[in-house]
């Protein structure tokens, strides 16, 4: 759902959004098996926004013969603001999110100050659409993500938030340790970049698909 607008921009090529199970196990483990089972059986590359970096992250660990790169978007790989997602994790989410002042927390720290009602709508009925059990099960697992000292030789791109409330830039510190062959850029907007700004973040997936199909045709 929420990724409707950044798919309309995205040009020239095949794009499959995998949502994510909405009941059983959220943890990363779990959800990165059930990923796997549903990954083309032809050459692809992963984008990951968010929550889902913990996924691509564990699923770069494996030897996935057609997995040619990854694209991060406003990730990490060790919980961003642990305090804040225990915390959230005990709030009651539903409720909160149909509060008349829910509009300024959603511009506040995912949107950006610019998001329109349409947006603000648009992450209230994604929000709608998942269990909110599911919901405190992923704000937990965040809480409790840690960066275990991992190597990985997939090529990634990571494409950081300049505006991001959530996550540390210094969390980019992780992805280098994580990947021999990482390339870093930025779009200034909010954590939900590519909802915030579908057409920005659309350019930038575009020349980080380019980037890294050209590192697999010179390899």
């Amino acid at each position: 759902m929420l990724f409707d607008p950044l798919v309309a921009n995205i040009q020239g090529m095949e794009v499959v959004v995998l949502p994510l199970p909405t009941e059983g196990a959220q943890d990363y483990k779990a959800l990165s098996q059930d990923i796997l089972k549903r990954l083309p059986n032809e050459d692809f590359i992963l984008v990951a926004e968010s929550f889902s970096g913990g996924i691509a992250a564990l699923l770069s660990q494996q030897l996935i013969p057609h997995l040619k790169g990854i694209i991060f978007v406003a990730s990490f790989l060790s919980g961003p603001k642990k305090m804040v997602a225990r915390f959230a994790s005990l709030l009651p989410i539903r409720y909160l999110a149909r509060l008349p002042f829910s509009g300024i927390v959603y511009r506040l720290f995912f949107l950006g100050k610019d998001a329109g009602n349409n947006e603000i709508e648009l992450l209230k009925n994604a929000i709608d659409a998942v269990p909110t059990k599911t919901l405190k099960l992923r704000l937990k697992v965040i809480a409790q993500a840690k960066y275990g000292g991992f190597k990985s030789g997939v090529p990634a791109v990571h494409i950081g938030a300049a505006n991001d409330m959530l996550v540390h830039p210094q969390k980019k510190l992780e992805f280098v340790q994580a990947y021999s062959d990482i390339t870093f850029a930025e779009l200034v907007g909010p954590h939900f970049i590519l909802q915030a700004k579908p057409k920005e973040g659309a350019t930038a997936i575009i020349e980080a698909v380019s980037l890294l199909t050209g590192k697999v045709t010179k390899a």
